[in-house]
This record gives C-alpha cells, sequence and structure tokens, in this order.
C-alpha cells in the first residue's frame, strides 16, 4: 500500500491500535493454553476419582464412560492426532494380514481346518469377524468404546454359527458368579427391537423395546434356566466379550481415555498460534513523528487502507518531512508451533504411538537412532494387542469346533464331555484326534536388508549351516517369490544341494546337448 502524509508530527505512534490490542490478546491466549490443558486434565482427574471411588454405585462410572466413549467416537475421526494414532494402530496390526488354520494330522479321518475354513470364509462371518473391515471395526471398538461384544447364534441342528455384533452401548449390565467377579455368567442387552409388520394391506416399520440375556460363552452349566429377571435367555447366542483396560465391574474403558485432554489442548493451542501469526502478519510498521496534526494524519491514511489482505504485499510508504518508517520487531513473540510439542508427545504416551511417527516429524534431533528407539516398545505394544486379538479370534473357532461336533448333523464327528476337575467342557474328536488351532501374524520388526544378508554372510562363514537353508535365508531377506520353486532348482533328485559350480556345468551341458554338440549320456 502507498500511505503519504505531509505534515509534521511529534511524538511516537502505533498504526492500528485496534490489531495491535488483537495481537497481545492471541499471545495471552496461547500462553493461557498449557493452563487450559492443565484444567481439562485436573476435570479428567476428577472423573477418574469418582470412578474407582465405589461412592454412588457403578451407574455414575458407567455415565460417564458412555460420555468418554461418544467423544472418543467423534475424535478418532475428527481429530488429526487420534486419527493418525488410530490409524497407525490399525495399519501396523493388521497391515500384513493374520493367518488361521488348523493342523491337520496324516491319515486324519477329519479335516477340522477345512470346517475352520469353510465358517472363515463365509461372506456373513467376513463382514463380522474375520474379513479386513471387521478386523479394523474390533480394534477401533477397543479404541473407542474400550470393549467389543459378539453373540453367536447357532443352529442346534446342524452346528452353523453366524456370528453378530452386540453394541456395547445396548450392554447394561453384566452379570457375574456370586462368588468369583471374575467368572462371567450372562450379559444383560436391552435394545429396541424393529421388524416389518402388514395389517389391513398397511405395510410398516414397528419398533419394540426387548431385554434379554446372553450368556458368556464359557458358561455351559448342567442346568439352564429358560427366564432371567422375567426376561429370555439366548442360550444358542453365547457371547464372547473383549475388552481391554477393564474396571471392577468388567467392562472396558477406550484406549483413547487418556489421550482425549491433550489432543484437545494441543488443538487449541494450535489454533492460537495461528491466530498470533496471522495477527502479527498484518502489522508490519509504525510511525514517527513530531506533531500531532501529522499524526491525525498519519492515523487517517493507515485507516483507508486495505487490512484484510486486499491490498498487494509489499508496496511503498511515502511519508512527509520529518516523519520516519521503521518495521515492527517480532522478536517479542517468542511462542511457536514447536511449543506446543509437548502437548503432541503426551497424546503419542496415551496412545503408545512414537511423536516421531504421530506428527509425521523427526524433530530437531531427527536421528535414526532415535527413531528406532522410540519404534521399539510400539512394536511391542502392538505385539500385546495382536496376541489379545489371536486368544478372542481362538475362543471363537472353538466354539465353533465345539458345536460342529455336537450337533446331530454337525460337520465333526465326536463327543463333549465335561471334564471331572472343573465341569468344563471338552471336545474329543473321533478316533481320538487332536485339535490344533493358530492364529498367526507376519513379524513386525524385521532388520533392514543389508543387515540380513551381512549376517547371512557371518553364518556362511561358520560352515554349520545347510547350504540350502542358507539359500532359503537370503531368498527369504531379499523377498523372493516362490522360494520352493527356486529351491527345487538348487537341488538334485536326492534332495542335494548343487553348488553354483555345478549346476553351471549341467546347464552348459544340457545346452550342449540340445544343441548337438555332444550325445547325450
Amino acid at each position: 500500500m502507498t500511505v503519504t502524509t505531509t505534515e509534521p508530527l511529534t511524538g511516537t505512534i502505533t498504526i492500528s491500535t485496534a490489531e495491535a490490542l488483537q495481537v497481545d490478546h492471541h499471545i495471552e491466549r496461547l500462553e493461557e493454553a498449557l493452563y487450559d490443558a492443565q484444567r481439562m486434565l485436573a476435570q479428567d482427574d476428577a472423573g477418574w476419582s469418582l470412578l474407582g471411588s465405589g461412592l454412588n454405585g457403578e451407574a455414575f462410572a458407567r455415565d460417564h464412560l458412555q460420555q468418554v466413549t461418544k467423544l472418543a467416537r467423534i475424535m478418532s475421526v475428527a481429530d488429526p492426532l487420534i486419527r493418525r494414532a488410530v490409524s497407525l494402530h490399525l495399519a501396523f496390526m493388521w497391515g500384513g494380514g493374520v493367518a488361521i488354520s488348523a493342523d491337520q494330522e496324516d491319515g486324519a479321518e477329519q479335516d477340522v481346518n477345512a470346517v475352520i475354513q469353510a465358517f472363515l470364509d463365509d461372506e456373513k462371518v467376513q463382514k463380522v469377524l474375520s474379513g479386513p473391515g471387521a478386523h479394523e471395526t474390533r480394534e477401533r471398538a477397543l479404541k473407542t468404546d474400550g470393549e467389543y461384544f459378539l453373540a453367536l447364534p447357532t443352529s442346534p441342528l446342524t452346528g452353523r454359527v453366524q456370528p453378530r455384533r452386540v453394541p456395547a452401548d445396548e450392554v447394561r449390565d453384566i452379570i457375574t458368579n456370586p462368588e468369583d467377579a471374575v467368572d462371567v455368567w450372562f450379559y444383560e442387552r436391552s435394545y429396541i427391537q424393529r421388524s416389518i409388520v402388514s395389517a389391513g394391506g398397511d405395510t410398516r416399520v414397528a419398533e419394540e423395546s426387548v431385554t434379554v440375556y446372553y450368556p458368556d460363552v464359557s458358561y455351559r452349566p448342567s442346568t439352564r434356566m429358560r427366564t432371567l429377571n422375567g426376561h429370555a435367555v439366548r442360550w444358542d447366542a453365547p457371547v464372547v466379550h473383549l475388552a481391554v483396560n477393564t474396571t471392577e465391574q468388567g467392562r472396558g474403558v477406550p484406549d483413547l481415555y487418556a489421550a482425549l485432554p491433550w489432543a484437545q489442548g494441543y488443538k487449541g493451542f494450535l489454533q492460537d498460534w495461528a491466530g498470533l501469526v496471522k495477527a502479527l502478519s498484518r502489522l508490519a510498521f509504525k510511525v514517527s513523528s513530531k506533531t500531532p496534526r501529522g499524526q491525525s494524519a498519519a492515523r487517517t491514511a493507515f485507516a483507508a487502507a486495505p487490512v484484510n489482505g486486499d491490498g498487494q504485499v509489499g508496496q511503498t510508504i511515502i511519508a512527509g518531512e520529518g516523519q520516519s518508517i521503521e518495521a515492527i520487531g517480532k522478536s517479542g513473540a517468542t511462542i511457536d508451533s514447536n511449543s506446543g510439542r509437548p502437548l503432541a508427545a503426551m497424546v503419542a504416551s496415551a496412545t503408545d504411538v512414537p511423536v516421531t511417527m504421530l506428527l509425521a516429524d523427526p524433530g530437531v534431533t531427527g536421528a535414526r537412532a532415535t527413531a528406532e528407539t522410540l519404534d521399539r516398545p510400539f512394536y511391542e505394544t502392538i505385539k500385546a494387542r495382536q496376541a489379545l486379538h489371536t486368544s478372542f479370534l481362538l475362543t471363537v473357532l472353538g466354539y465353533v469346533v465345539r458345536e460342529a461336533v455336537r450337533a446331530p448333523r454337525g460337520p465333526l464327528k465326536g463327543t463333549v464331555a465335561r471334564a471331572a476337575m472343573n465341569g468344563d467342557e471338552v471336545v474329543l474328536l473321533a478316533g481320538d484326534q487332536t485339535i490344533d488351532l493358530h492364529v498367526e501374524f507376519p513379524k513386525l520388526d524385521r532388520a533392514d536388508v543389508g543387515t540380513l544378508m551381512e549376517a547371512i554372510s557371518k553364518a556362511d562363514g561358520m560352515d554349520k549351516l545347510p547350504p540350502e537353508l542358507l539359500a532359503r535365508l537370503a531368498m527369504l531377506a531379499l523377498g523372493v517369490d516362490d522360494i520352493d520353486a527356486w529351491l527345487e532348482k538348487i537341488v538334485d533328485a536326492n534332495g542335494e544341494f548343487i553348488p553354483p559350480a555345478d549346476a553351471a556345468a549341467a546347464t552348459a551341458q544340457q545346452d550342449a546337448v540340445a544343441a548337438g554338440d555332444v550325445p547325450p549320456n
């Protein structure tokens, strides 16, 4: 912009007084960002105190957790830090897939693995249990709800299991053994059941409030009541409960519980910092003058200049006699975006994600060793959570096998007996065939190719490992596809390793025979 004044001035003025006040306001708000985060955390700590106090019963605790769950569901999508933390967990946990199988003994009459794979490949089962989307939904529920409920409706005739998710919000209570709070018996579910009804030529959607009790998958008493508290008991649909950070009442607490206030504090900090930068960017110069008359002229000129980004950057100011123009120093605004990094680090700690991953920024040091030091605990956290999902899947698969044996028309033959020690049900396949189920995740912390090849080279120099094993290890390190096919090319009919020189000679011999240069042996 161009500002022209000609009046001699006395004194010193600062232009755009209102904007200067706005800068001060943003600085004050920015400096209070950490205080706001501390205040939110203090409120959160109070909630935790009430949660574990035992006062007012567990109604308050449940209401409190439901509020946290609602906020966590929103933040997992809307907040950049929380969303990235959840996405990283999902990517590292399920990105490599999972292998589920059952061992098959040589000469076994029954194919347990075929039964397992048929169950997992079912389209409806894929949607709620075994498909990539189902895996993500289950882990995301642990992040936002702290728990996941899966009902297993079962055909008593065929043993077919059709899993159905039960929303955690609909599970009102968990009934346990009166003598053992860890031994779960029933889950009380209250929900609105919708159905299509037709009457008098009119078809409409009807809604009905329903309360039902599901037994835990491990609770199989010899005597079963048909109703509980006046409501039906669904013995044909036992429930598997997956929970993390459990309370004394057996309910799960969201993984994101501890991260939410810090994420809110970091968001508020960045908003105030951005406001400060914007305000400072609109103030560039101050005018010094010697007369009050000139002061008024300068104020009028600058008031008429565009201040909302409508003018061009870098225009000229023309001052009159006795006036001086100087840039406004920004050195006083010492708070920058990195000042909020400790808040982001607290989000990283609460979500078990390295801050370098969370911010997609290696930080000031940027050292690879530092990143690897932070990555190790993250990998261990992912492994622990994978172990939890493994236990969950094995529980479901064990039930599928058990019902396939129990049902009169089930695909497996055998008996379901009760153990003499504790009365638990035990599956015995016909012919004393064993049941061995596996859930395997790929390794997370693979070393780089150079390190692996160096280790293989050193092992080769020790002359302690078979050449075919070294070849397999090398191809694994290099990511070679169809390793078994390549291994067949380096062993003879007796399975003995063919040294590279002999292999080259054999190839040359074959080429010569094909060309007719030498007779075949």
